[in-house]
């Protein structure tokens, strides 16, 4: 169901728009988020199961592992996951993408204050989200491919989502595997998504689990649906002026200063909707928004 508010689009601004408003807001968001440990147990636990322990490559002695990480974010989770294939790759070539340069410094000091656990891990770090990274390496004539791909919430970003799943599945080696984590079909985050279409724009194409799946479907790519319930806490996003709360509603909306730049209409209605059974459970006087996501698992 679209939206039915007249709100001028010309009125509201992409948040990858503003890099530095997308890490305060993803920064609010992910602490809310991590309150109930769900995506850092997931790639503590889970990731060894259906991905670590089921890599079945051949690496030749003093050959590193190569990894590829599209849109790597701060780190968190790519450093659970190479030290998990670690234990079984003692020497690994990372290459992690990512657009946002704060994103990667805070990577980078991650990696620092890890630097034992890392031991062995060498990261080579692009700033460039997956498109540019697919032209740097065609225009470079780089026709290296990769043991394990992950992309963690960033196939909102692509141009083209079907040719962006089937190239990166080209760029596995034979035996490799490839995770694709996005917001599920059923989740709150794509009921908000698809609701407000206008929130789109030439840097976000809002896509789910399903879509990932039909791609995979459509180029004969064998996979394995993982689901993930998630909860974020956005009580504080109904507090007048609380400024957390409104820094969550951006991240949610992916529009800068929700607040102040869409139409009041537009903001009731939006608190109603993102506050409604359709996309948030109520328990305990705490308002909990549905980030359910789906990790789509391919081994080539």
């Amino acid at each position: 169901m679209a939206s039915k508010s007249t709100q001028d689009k010309g009125d509201l601004k992409s948040i990858f728009h503003d890099p530095d408003h997308y890490i305060k807001s993803f920064g609010v968001y992910a602490q809310a988020s991590a309150k109930y440990q769900v995506l850092a147990n997931w790639g503590e636990n889970v990731f060894s199961e259906v991905v670590a322990e089921k890599l079945q490559v051949n690496i030749a002695d003093g050959e590193a592992f190569r990894a590829l990480g599209v849109g790597v974010g701060s780190g968190e989770m790519d450093t659970k996951m190479m030290c998990k294939l670690r234990n079984r790759y003692p020497l690994i070539s990372n290459i992690a993408v990512e657009p946002a340069a704060g994103q990667i410094k805070l990577y980078q000091d991650l990696t620092t204050k890890m630097a034992a656990k890392l031991n062995g891990i060498t990261t080579d770090w692009r700033k460039q989200g997956l498109d540019e990274f697919r032209r740097s390496k065609v225009e470079s004539g780089d026709t290296t491919k990769y043991h394990f791909i992950s992309s963690i919430h960033s196939l909102y970003y692509v141009d083209d989502l079907d040719d962006s799943v089937k190239w990166l599945y080209d760029q596995l080696e034979d035996g490799g595997m490839m995770m694709i984590i996005t917001v599920s079909d059923n989740s709150g985050f794509w009921r908000l998504w698809n609701r407000y279409k206008l929130f789109e724009d030439q840097l976000l194409r809002f896509c789910n689990s399903e879509h990932i799946r039909e791609a995979c479907s459509k180029h004969k790519i064998s996979f394995t649906n993982y689901k993930q319930k998630s909860r974020v806490d956005i009580t504080d996003s109904f507090e007048e002026g609380n400024v957390d709360g409104q820094l969550k509603v951006d991240f949610l909306a992916h529009v800068v200063d929700f607040h102040s730049t869409a139409s009041p209409a537009l903001q009731q209605e939006l608190l109603e909707y993102l506050g409604g059974p359709e996309c948030s459970e109520r328990r305990d006087g705490e308002v909990l928004f549905d980030n359910d996501w789906d990790a789509v698992i391919v081994t080539k």
